[in-house]
């Protein structure tokens, strides 16, 4: 049976005379604030219309790039990562005074030559490839997680070798099993803390930017300057906030918002005698 793949010998290649991208800009437009590219495609706003229209996106991209061998669990965690990345920009980016929030909305089609899909997808591709590569630097820092470690060998015969294993020392150590724990907390908190954004997107979004506030910020007047409001009116939506908690919890129907309180001016009435007049 013949395969039709042909047998190709080594040649050296001069990667340098290879384009890394197209230069030649294609023609978009801005139709609604919005930029549609020459083939039709329309660019995302931002992460949620993003998310909401390729679901599958970020998780079929990580899958290629860990490997065929990399376990369920860590996919996941991985996919969860990178999902948190393209969603909230760090709070010392520039992009973030030009009112931007996420990676998304930093995508421009002047800068990328063209807002068609090819360009923008490139542009993510490009985003999720440099984040990837901080995990796994990361990652390889630590010497449980290096593939080529030895196992160490508490009773050194020929015949019947102990040999410690990762249960071994994370048994005997108290320094790996709190961290850990500690990295197991961390991730349980991030994946809380995005199953209550969307619970919170879909009963109040009107109260959503008050999470990325309060991560954002340590003072309510700090937070409520990132809002653009006053104290008062950021701690009616930190108390939305506790009570659409609550009812994410307990799973509750979640009320619905009161209004804003406002103060009733009274008057007084005095008296008047009868000798007044």
């Amino acid at each position: 049976m013949q395969t039709n793949t042909a047998v190709v010998e080594n040649q050296d290649i001069n990667f340098a005379s290879f384009s890394v991208e197209n230069r030649k800009s294609d023609p978009f437009r801005v139709l609604d604030g919005r930029y549609i590219g020459h083939d039709g495609f329309v660019v995302p706003r931002n992460f949620d219309e993003f998310h909401e229209r390729f679901p599958e996106y970020v998780r079929n991209w990580f899958k290629r790039h860990a490997g065929r061998s990399t376990p369920i669990e860590d996919v996941e965690d991985g996919t969860q990562d990178l999902l948190i990345y393209l969603r909230y920009l760090p709070t010392a980016s520039k992009h973030r005074e030009a009112g931007k929030e996420d990676v998304v909305q930093t995508f421009d089609p002047q800068k990328h030559y063209g807002a068609s899909s090819a360009r923008f997808f490139n542009y993510i591709n490009l985003c999720l490839a440099n984040k990837f590569r901080s995990m796994h630097s990361r990652r390889i820092k630590n010497p449980l997680c290096r593939p080529g470690n030895l196992s160490l060998t508490a009773a050194w015969e020929d015949a019947d070798r102990d040999q410690a294993d990762d249960q071994f020392c994370h048994r005997h150590s108290e320094h790996l099993r709190r961290r850990c724990q500690r990295q197991e907390r961390q991730r349980d908190a991030r994946q809380a803390v995005a199953e209550f954004s969307e619970f919170v997107k879909r009963k109040d979004s009107s109260v959503l930017p008050a999470i990325e506030a309060i991560a954002a910020t340590a003072t309510s007047s700090a937070a409520a300057d990132v809002l653009g409001t006053t104290t008062a009116g950021f701690c009616r939506m930190r108390s939305r906030l506790r009570q659409l908690g609550r009812c994410f919890q307990t799973g509750k129907r979640v009320p619905r918002q009161r209004k804003p309180y406002k103060r009733r001016l009274t008057t007084r009435v005095i008296p008047v005698s009868a000798s007044a007049y």
